[in-house]
């Protein structure tokens, strides 16, 4: 059936069409309207139908990636089932089982892409960089709590669940470009989709700032109240934060470098805005050393430093004048400064369930949180906000054991004949593995994919240098 509907169908055209610019462009167009606007669902189906002719007309996973990296965005606010409505709209009516439908279309198409390119036959050991790592940190997490008394079916879903993020997802993208799609045609095609990305996620927050009605709060901005229809403020800050490296690097290689450095700019504003105490440092980091490395290199570099120096006492004198108005707009970081919101109790607690189950840990969900705003939001809250204390809790020594040798696997690379293109790539992985050491970002299943397209990049450069 699928080979008869290609053969009527010009299938050199679309593919054409899905490996063109203006493909990402509609695909953040149809998912920052129907956040916006509430129509998610209905654009949702037709953003389903696009992904699955990407899967069986495409030779590469190209196009796939921007709805990867996008899909769950689209989630409106009052629709969401997550914080802070908690809707069952989804889950009612004929929507639950169109939303089957939406799922099992989107598993059949990969299936089909698998099949088409034969990509069951390109993973090997010798094919395939990190695959015994891999395969340890993920049977690691499917064994998470095993032999504890705090084990859990729960946790073992959860465990899966991670190990297809870090495992599959990075085998279907790594295996599903095409042979002749160079590293660096990647990752310039990575810095245009991200920026694109950016764009949608600012405008995402900017209609939330204009329309919640408890977003400002006696004039500074209500933390708890910015939340999009698919994640929280630190969520959405590291969304942001990520892109920032990636896209100044489009501007040193793509067309319109200075729309790429507003872009970049803009996210650094947003992530900021998020009041997300994560974001403000990691986004500032990032964005402080992306200005540094423009100004000595690239065509840009001369102006930057005149951007950089007029930036900066531009900025000190608008503090200066306008300090009032930002202390109050900006007063949670203020008030929380650098409390610890918890996280200590929660890194004494994963350390002694270490310490009664140092093996396997006692599993993702064997960390007890008192009844405060952290367990409010689900279990993702029953983890310890650390990278480090939550593999030892949930998964022993066993996983901290694996993690370690993947981390080591996956950035070897980075350091062996450095380039601007491996740089940028390794400062947004940066950005999300720092970020974990105070969140549970290595955890949240949806940040992973951008931090895996960009692993796949640094790892696909490292295989074309025979490194």
């Amino acid at each position: 059936m699928i080979a008869a509907i290609k053969k009527r169908i010009n299938a050199d055209s679309v593919r054409k069409f899905y490996m063109s610019d203006k493909y990402p462009m509609l695909i953040c167009a149809l998912v920052a309207i129907g956040s916006i606007f509430g129509i998610e669902f209905y654009l949702g189906i037709l953003h389903t139908l696009l992904i699955f002719g990407a899967f069986v007309f495409s030779k590469s996973i190209r196009p796939v990636v921007i709805s990867l990296l996008t899909y769950v965005m689209q989630l409106s606010v009052p629709h969401s089932p997550f914080y802070p409505n908690y809707s069952d709209y989804y889950y009612t009516g004929w929507r639950l089982p169109a939303f089957i439908g939406i799922v099992a279309l989107t598993a059949a198409g990969a299936v089909i892409f698998i099949i088409n390119n034969r990509l069951y036959k390109k993973v090997s050991f010798k094919k395939t960089p990190l695959l015994l790592p891999l395969i340890f940190l993920s049977t690691a997490f499917l064994l998470n709590g095993a032999f504890s008394g705090r084990w859990q079916l729960d946790g073992t879903v959860f465990g899966f669940a991670n190990a297809v993020v870090y495992l599959f997802v990075f085998l279907i993208i790594y295996h599903g470009f095409s042979d002749d799609e160079s590293s660096g045609e990647l990752a310039k095609y990575f810095a245009y989709i991200s920026m694109l990305i950016a764009l949608v996620i600012s405008a995402e927050l900017i209609a939330h700032f204009i329309t919640a009605d408890n977003i400002f709060v006696d004039g500074s901005i209500n933390k708890v109240a910015v939340a999009l229809g698919w994640g929280i403020w630190n969520l959405i800050g590291v969304s942001l934060s990520v892109l920032i490296p990636v896209i100044f690097y489009g501007m040193h290689t793509n067309k319109y470098p200075w729309l790429y450095f507003a872009v970049a700019t803009l996210a650094y504003i947003m992530a900021v805005l998020t009041m997300s105490r994560n974001a403000l440092v990691f986004a500032t980091l990032a964005y402080a050393a992306c200005v540094i490395i423009s100004c000595f290199v690239g065509e840009q570099k001369k102006a930057f430093r005149i951007i950089t120096i007029a930036g900066v006492i531009g900025a000190f004198i608008l503090t200066i004048v306008l300090w009032d108005k930002i202390y109050a707009l900006l007063g949670d970081y203020f008030s929380r400064g650098l409390s610890d919101n918890g996280r200590f109790a929660l890194w004494s607690a994963a350390l002694d369930n270490f310490l009664e189950a140092p093996i396997f840990g006692k599993g993702f969900y064997g960390l007890e949180v008192d009844d405060s705003m952290l367990a409010s939001f689900g279990p993702l809250a029953k983890q310890a906000h650390n990278t480090v204390f939550q593999l030892l809790s949930a998964t022993g020594i066993v996983g901290l054991a694996s993690y370690a040798y993947y981390r080591y696997s996956s950035l070897e690379p980075i350091f062996r004949r450095p380039s601007l293109m491996k740089s940028m790539m390794a400062m947004s992985v940066a950005v999300l593995l720092l970020g974990s050491l105070l969140d549970n970002f290595t955890f949240n299943i949806y940040p992973m994919f951008h931090y895996t397209v960009a692993l796949v990049i640094i790892h696909k450069a490292k295989e074309e240098n025979n490194e």
